[in-house]
């Protein structure tokens, strides 16, 4: 097969910036490439990267595009401009991929072949853009049920396969004992639920004795530049402001976007949060899979999207946002892990079985039996 990927207009390829869309798309790239097929990335120009070449079995096509704004509105300008010169450059191909948001109504059908769009967000009501799609995935079953109750004319188009994990990030353990670090990892914005985690990690210096809480500390990493998807230096400083005021040991890291580095991070640590407040905002939750492969307990709100890997008091813990009190219902559950360290263990080696079914090998079969399906062609056995 020809497989063309078409990458969103704001970060480049290979993933220098981070993004976990960017990140998927170029490990499956790989994966396709292996399994004998030719495959094209377009992606975004950025410096030091060539607009054109073929590197590791790979092409490369890099289009002329931009930063992301604060302004949403203007954001949408930006995307649709990239996506009419990406529509003017593609090259020819069986089956195009994108998860960009007007690309799919610009693609000419005549060199793109298949459109496969990936709905790598919860839809907010653009659906309808999407009629000329051959094929919607949604990434977790929380997208595609969304998909269905806001365009049900296209529910027979939707399938569920959601993002592989990196085969690094399965290691065994290389990095010395685990430390006692609660981490985060992931964009600092205000949906993302950062000051709920440090409300709960505060409070739990009222409930449990000085030896049990030794040692203890948060770890936050992620970008904070609205340019990377943050919400800029303002909220960072408000963060920071509230752990000191808290007076609770909370290291803010910054980005890692190296996947060794960040591999590192999750190893090191023991329990990994995820608080995102996101009800529409949030499709699966990349990193708590990341982290649960590489060995840590993992605690997640209580959106949908976990619940396609993340069972409950079985493979992770699930706090309710929504309540009056989340930052106490998030300490109960920190509680839970870090008062009985044999509870912490159990759950960190169900959760690493439950993300074995996300390595790449499986989505990368699941993803090119689909495109078959959609080519007409006969599925792999």
């Amino acid at each position: 097969m020809r497989i063309t990927i078409v990458i969103g207009p704001f970060y480049p390829i290979p993933p220098v910036l981070g993004g976990a869309v960017e990140k998927v798309h170029f490990l499956l790239a790989g994966a396709y490439r292996d399994a004998g097929h030719e495959v094209v990335i377009v992606s975004r120009q950025y410096a030091g990267f060539s607009n054109s070449e073929f590197a590791d079995g790979i092409r490369h096509l890099r289009i002329a595009s931009f930063d992301r704004s604060s302004n949403l509105l203007v954001n949408l300008v930006l995307d649709l401009i990239y996506s009419l010169r990406v529509a003017a450059a593609l090259p020819p191909a069986d089956i195009t991929m994108t998860n960009g948001f007007f690309l799919p109504l610009v693609l000419p059908r005549r060199r793109a072949g298949k459109i496969y769009v990936q709905i790598a967000r919860y839809p907010k009501r653009q659906m309808a853009l999407y009629w000329r799609a051959d094929r919607l995935q949604a990434i977790s079953q929380a997208v595609g049920r969304a998909v269905a109750r806001q365009a049900p004319w296209l529910a027979e188009k939707v399938r569920v396969i959601g993002y592989p994990i990196p085969d690094g990030f399965f290691a065994a353990d290389a990095a010395g004992p685990r430390r006692r670090v609660v981490l985060y990892v992931g964009r600092i914005a205000r949906e993302k639920g950062i000051d709920v985690l440090i409300a709960a990690f505060a409070e739990l210096s009222q409930r449990l004795s000085p030896d049990v809480l030794a040692g203890w500390t948060v770890r936050i990493v992620g970008p904070h530049r609205i340019a990377e998807g943050g919400d800029g230096d303002a909220y960072l400083a408000r963060l920071q402001t509230l752990a000191a005021g808290r007076a609770i040991r909370c290291e803010f890291v910054g980005p890692v976007f190296d996947e060794q580095a960040l591999s590192a991070e999750y190893r090191r640590a023991s329990i990994f949060v995820y608080p995102s407040l996101a009800e529409t905002g949030e499709a699966l939750g990349l990193a708590p899979l990341e982290a649960m492969a590489a060995g840590c307990a993992v605690i997640v709100s209580g959106l949908q999207c976990f619940d396609d890997y993340v069972e409950d008091g079985v493979s992770g813990l699930q706090f309710d946002h929504r309540g009056a009190d989340r930052a106490a219902h998030l300490a109960d559950e920190l509680e839970l892990l870090i008062a009985e360290p044999g509870r912490l263990q159990k759950i960190a080696d169900a959760g690493r079985r439950a993300a074995a079914k996300f390595c790449v090998a499986a989505i990368a079969g699941r993803m090119l039996d689909d495109f078959r399906s959609v080519l007409g062609g006969e599925r792999r056995q």
